[in-house]
This record gives structure tokens, C-alpha cells and sequence, in this order.
């Protein structure tokens, strides 16, 4: 039988992955490198109790809780239980990639990597663990059935003025993913570019663009053209909270290239008691 592997970062996507992984008759071994209970850091595996490591387990996966800089060792259990392709699923905070605890694996990659920006480091990774006989597979072959369709609209109707923050912020985002290639969320109000993402992540963006912005933030979120095949973005409860919190007004998310890990009916209910609106903007349109 086939044994995938599944670098597990927080959230649900993980645990999404080795359930597809699972109907597919596939045994999973998942490494937990940061737990759903605390911030990842490059020194500390999550415990075995932690929310994420029991969901693992109770999805089936054979699971393993290291810390994310034991690259090294995160390589050599994956190739001990004959693990060929693996995917990196789930939140992993830059940061730790500056840590002082990385292992000299990890360190060695970093400086022999030649590009600068987030996908940079990731395609390094990806490259070296090649090198080491481990291929890396796309996330959209597990999770296919979550991927946003273009089109898709739940909740009110945008207005005017919101559509054109829509449009506005999907530029900046897209520069940001494409050119810069430093994050992948823009918050936008009245024209006005509230927050960018960097290292924080995305729901800290959000909250910072509404507490600057106040009330009817427009949050837009894409993809880009890094790195499709590796990983995508992902909207959870967490994200929806994070809108709730700054009584945002619109998600713009890229059609075909973002994930929602919530069900379509809990999507819907959730919007409209919040009063905001959830689109997909076109991955292909014009910047």
C-alpha cells in the first residue's frame, strides 16, 4: 500500500488532506510542526495532545509531532516508512525560517537558496527535498472538492464604491504575490490601502486594516502566480473571525486558487448573520 507523507502545519487543511488521502486507500504519516493550540516555533514539536495532533490521528494518519527545524529528521522518518511524495499543508509562520534552532540541514539550504521573497525559500525546500528523494505534490490533487469555483458570490451584493475596492485591491494583491511576492492579502477602504500582508499572516492583516480602517473594510486575498503547484491559500472559521471582528464588509478570494475549508450551507449562514459579502474574483483578469 502506498504511503503518503504530509508536513502538517495548523488549521484544518491538514486533517482535510489525510482524510482525501485516506478514501484514496493510502496510509498517511503526518509531522505536526505546529500545533492548532500554540504559535509554531522552530525548537518545539506540539505535544501529542495537541487539537491538531489527535485530529491527525483520528483521521487516520500515523502521526509523528517534531519541531519544524528538525529538517533532518523530518526527512529521515518520512524515508523510513517509504514515504516517495509528501505535501506541506496547513499554516506555518515564516518566522521560525529565522530561527537560531534550525538544524544545520535547514540552515544550509537557506544559504545556498538564490531568490528572495516567500516562494523562494519554499522552492528552495521543495528543491532540496527532491534531492533527497522526496517529492513534493500539489495540494488541489487531495482537496479539489474546497477549491473556490470563479463566480462564486455568497452573501449581499457588493456596492459600487465596494466593487471598485474590489478591483483596486486585487491589483495591489496581485503585485504584492507576483512582483514582490511578500504576502497575499490587501485590506482596502475608499481607495485607501489599509494593510498589506507580510510575515504576520493574514488574519493579523485583517485586524490591523480594520482597526485602522474601522466598519466596511474590503479584504482581498489571492494566490499569484508562485508556487500554484505547492500550496494555496486557505479561508477557515478563523479568517471569518477575524472579519467579524473588525466588522469587515467584503472577502475577495482568488477563483480557482483558494481553498474554503468551510461547508457551503455554514458559508452562506455565517455571511449573511455577519452581513458581509464573499466573492471570487476571476484568477485570469486583468491587472
Amino acid at each position: 500500500m502506498k504511503t503518503v507523507g504530509i508536513i502538517a502545519g495548523a488549521g484544518r487543511v491538514p486533517v482535510a488532506g489525510v482524510r482525501a488521502a485516506r478514501a484514496r486507500g493510502w496510509r498517511v504519516f503526518a509531522v505536526p510542526v505546529a500545533g492548532d493550540r500554540a504559535p509554531a516555533a522552530a525548537h518545539q514539536a506540539p505535544p501529542p495532545d495537541d487539537p491538531l495532533c489527535v485530529a491527525l490521528a483520528e483521521a487516520g494518519a500515523e502521526c509523528q509531532p517534531m519541531a519544524a527545524g528538525e529538517y533532518a529528521r523530518i526527512v529521515a522518518a518520512m524515508l523510513e516508512r517509504g514515504v516517495q511524495e509528501l505535501y506541506v499543508m496547513g499554516k506555518l509562520p515564516k518566522t521560525f525560517l529565522y530561527s537560531d534552532r534550525l538544524d544545520g540541514s535547514a540552515r544550509e539550504v537557506l544559504a545556498a537558496g538564490t531568490g528572495r521573497g516567500d516562494h523562494a525559500l519554499i522552492e528552495a525546500f521543495v528543491a532540496d527535498l527532491a534531492r533527497r528523494g522526496l517529492t513534493v505534490r500539489p495540494q488541489w490533487e487531495l482537496l479539489a472538492e474546497f477549491i473556490v469555483p470563479c463566480g462564486f458570490a455568497v452573501g449581499r451584493p457588493l456596492t459600487p464604491q465596494e466593487e471598485a475596492d474590489v478591483r483596486y485591491g486585487y491589483r495591489v494583491a496581485r503585485l504584492l504575490a507576483d512582483e514582490v511576492d511578500a504576502g497575499q492579502t490587501v485590506v482596502v477602504k475608499n481607495g485607501i490601502v489599509l494593510a498589506i500582508e507580510a510575515a504576520e499572516g493574514t488574519d493579523a492583516a485583517i485586524r490591523r486594516g480594520g482597526q485602522l480602517g474601522g466598519p466596511g473594510a474590503v479584504v482581498v486575498k489571492v494566490k499569484g502566480r508562485h508556487g500554484l503547484a505547492f500550496e494555496l491559500p486557505a479561508i477557515g472559521e478563523e479568517t471569518i473571525a477575524a472579519l467579524a471582528g473588525v466588522r469587515a464588509g467584503v472577502l475577495a478570494v482568488e477563483g480557482a486558487r483558494t481553498l474554503l475549508l468551510l461547508e457551503p450551507d455554514a458559508v452562506r449562514r455565517q455571511v449573511e448573520e455577519l452581513g458581509i459579502a464573499l466573492v471570487a474574483v476571476a484568477g485570469d483578469e486583468p491587472r
